[in-house]
């Protein structure tokens, strides 16, 4: 099962007012009497600043444990750790964004918001999120107008709802869902208006509907889908405008068409995709309007084109790019305003690979803001930081990586 958490291990629900500052009220957890609520009223600012800060140390802190798990998305981040614990910070500001979970609405430091978690996995816009519990049971929660969290309706919620069971890999879409069970069966749901789930048809499906076998790894694009089988063969379907689904056309697919053969990692972005080989080849297609395919122009690309060698990892989401070599050299490309680079500044677009970093062992890419772990387990972050979606304790944007912890 699952809880929601406090920093300190102590269950609050909380949520955030939009003034000057986020204010963050206590609900429960503790009973206020009238008399107490009168006192609140009658505070000066500096009282309820005072306050402010109390109440936001008692629910957001350091991240503890080693991570094992980074994702990033576009007002929110989130690291499991060790112990399988799921934290979390970003989350809503004002009318903005969406809130991190039932109790929670925003936190600038990483929040414990979830116990005895696998993986997790975020829509573009944080509008929901997904997360495996060790047995295995897969549970979702935030926007469902389209059916992203499969249980039948199209009712949202904040408070996690059980999904489906022997779940072992979820990969959240603009607003559809791909899930892997244990006996590698792909399974999709919600939006399908150009057939990302891959079912042969235009419609939405609002439980979780069979699609392929044999599947050992999926990546929801924001309307296209990229899966790999058990041989290897890279398999897309969905939207393909730009070309994002590689096969050399413009022309959409309701069903899986196979593209490449030899692929052991994909990362499909919003309306791009990125995958490596077997011998570590990274391959780019789809829109480049940003340079964010890294092949040095701004084209679009309707068949997979060489980037680089010698890459173990890559991340996609809008409009930048972000690969992790065999060495630990963290690479980076396309847009770069708030510095989402991380190359020390917010100016133009970078078209090609630009070393970043070293010793980096995991990264995510977020919609405009990037988040990676080292190898010695120090978590690093960068780019746009309006929601507080950093993790440092601020909302300013940083150009640099900034240690979180």
């Amino acid at each position: 099962m699952f809880s929601t958490l406090s920093g300190n291990n102590e269950k609050i629900i909380v949520e955030a007012k939009e003034e000057k500052e986020d204010v963050i009220v206590a609900k429960g957890g503790k009973k206020v009497g009238r008399k107490i609520l009168l006192i609140v009223l009658g505070m000066t600012a500096f009282s309820l600043a005072l306050l402010w800060y109390r109440l936001r140390m008692d629910v957001s802190g350091s991240i503890e444990g080693g991570i094992i798990y980074l994702e990033a998305s576009d007002n929110s981040s989130f690291a499991i750790t060790e112990d399988n614990t799921l934290w979390a910070w970003g989350g809503a500001r004002g009318n903005i964004g969406w809130p991190l979970i039932e109790g929670i609405t925003s936190s600038r430091r990483p929040v414990l918001i979830m116990e005895d978690v696998m993986s997790v996995s975020v829509s573009g816009g944080s509008a929901y999120k997904m997360v495996i519990t060790s047995d295995g049971t897969l549970w979702g929660w935030g926007w469902n107008r389209e059916g992203q969290l499969g249980d039948g309706g199209t009712r949202g919620t904040l408070e996690p709802i059980a999904i489906k069971e022997s779940v072992v890999a979820v990969s959240a879409g603009g607003s559809h869902v791909m899930a892997i069970t244990e006996d590698g069966t792909l399974w999709a749901w919600g939006r399908n208006n150009h057939g990302q789930l891959g079912d042969g048809t235009e419609e939405d499906q609002l439980i979780p509907i069979p699609v392929k076998e044999g599947v050992i790894m999926v990546s929801a694009g924001g309307n296209h889908t990229m899966a790999i089988t058990e041989e290897g063969v890279l398999w897309a379907w969905g939207r393909n405008r730009n070309g994002q689904l590689g096969d050399g056309t413009n022309h959409n697919s309701l069903t899986p068409i196979s593209i490449m053969e030899n692929i052991s990692t994909v990362s499909a972005g919003s309306s791009y995709t990125m995958a490596i080989d077997n011998e570590g080849v990274l391959w780019a297609w789809g829109i480049g309007l940003h340079g964010n395919l890294g092949d040095g122009t701004g084209n679009d690309h309707l068949i997979p084109i060489p980037i680089m060698d010698n890459i173990s990892n890559v991340s996609a989401k809008l409009a930048h790019t972000m690969a992790i070599d065999k060495d630990g050299v963290l690479w980076a490309w396309g847009a770069n305003d708030h510095g989402r680079l991380g190359i020390g500044s917010d100016e133009d677009d970078y078209p090609t690979p630009i070393r970043v970093k070293e010793n980096i062992a995991a990264v995510s890419v977020g919609g405009n803001h990037t988040i990676a772990l080292d190898k010695d387990g120090v978590l690093w972050a960068w780019g746009n930081n309006y929601f507080g979606h950093l993790g440092d304790g601020t909302r300013r944007n940083r150009h640099s990586p900034v240690r979180v912890r």
